[in-house]
């Protein structure tokens, strides 16, 4: 870990996290593998596990402060060469904390090459009142790849009475394809802003998620769209389309827990029509 002190208080934090993650995957011997790994700072993972037959790769990134605060910076770099397969997830909840001033970044930049599948399952995202926030992630895929993922932002803790009066959360989720834009996705929230309450927004709902897949199979995802619409009656404020290539759902709660749980339960009903592969559950989601 590396703890970066600045000396000038008026323009930076006076302590800052700096945090590094490189991560490159390859196809041998009938799996995937690490085979390129360079950290920097405290952003890193557990050692890959193989529960699946197939040879899919699950990697859990792990950030050991737990929290985020001003100042800090955490950049994940993820390179899924041709032919793997990949499952990514965090053992918990990406906390940022409130805000000394300063806005605290992340970056997440995920190339998926030919004939590669990627599914990016992160645990919630965590804004505590007064935090500021800038997220970015870009999933740059070519012609033949696979791609699954969801993102799940809490604004403040619910489950603690704590709402987000304060504070500012720009968040920009983009999938491109052969460096074509297949989806732009952005949010810009600061204060108690209107999108909170408003019927276009939030709808007074603290937590918003997003799940996404990628696949230029029309049926596969008109299947899932299909299995998606079928769970709708069981869930508020949850919506499902198709836009070309890409299949985007949408969903709105009280709690974290609950979208988690929902997505968790998509997640298994469609994983085999989207991309070919029965459900298994990382084992940290069991803990």
């Amino acid at each position: 870990m590396t703890l970066v002190a600045e000396q000038s208080a008026s323009s930076e934090p006076v302590c800052s996290w700096e945090a590094y993650l490189k991560l490159g995957l390859s196809h041998k011997n009938n799996k995937t593998v690490l085979n390129k790994r360079r950290h920097f700072g405290p952003l890193t993972l557990q050692r890959p596990f193989y529960p699946e037959e197939d040879g899919t790769c699950h990697l859990y990134i792990l950030h050991p402060p737990g929290g985020i605060v001003g100042g800090d910076s955490l950049n994940l770099e993820l390179i899924c060469n041709e032919n793997t397969s990949t499952l990514i997830t965090t053992p918990g909840a990406s906390k940022f904390y409130q805000s000394n001033g300063f806005t605290a970044w992340q970056s997440q930049d995920l190339t998926v090459k030919e004939n590669a599948c990627l599914e990016w399952l992160p645990q919630e995202t965590i804004l505590f009142d007064g935090a500021r926030v800038d997220s970015t992630t870009k999933i740059q895929l070519e012609r033949q790849a696979l791609f699954m993922g969801w993102e799940i932002v809490s604004f403040g803790r619910p489950v603690c009475n704590e709402e987000f009066t304060t504070g500012l959360f720009k968040q920009s989720f983009e999938i491109w394809r052969s460096g074509e834009p297949l989806l732009i996705d952005k949010i810009t929230i600061q204060d108690r802003a209107e999108v909170f309450s408003s019927l276009w927004g939030l709808q007074a709902q603290p937590v918003m998620g997003l799940l996404t897949i990628v696949n230029d199979d029309p049926h596969a995802l008109r299947e899932a769209t299909n299995i998606i619409q079928g769970m709708i009656e069981d869930v508020s404020r949850l919506s499902v389309t198709v836009m070309e290539d890409v299949l985007v759902c949408r969903c709105l709660d009280t709690n974290s827990m609950a979208i988690r749980n929902t997505f968790i339960r998509i997640w298994k009903a469609i994983r085999f029509v989207s991309i070919h592969k029965q459900p298994c559950e990382p084992r940290i989601w069991a803990t």
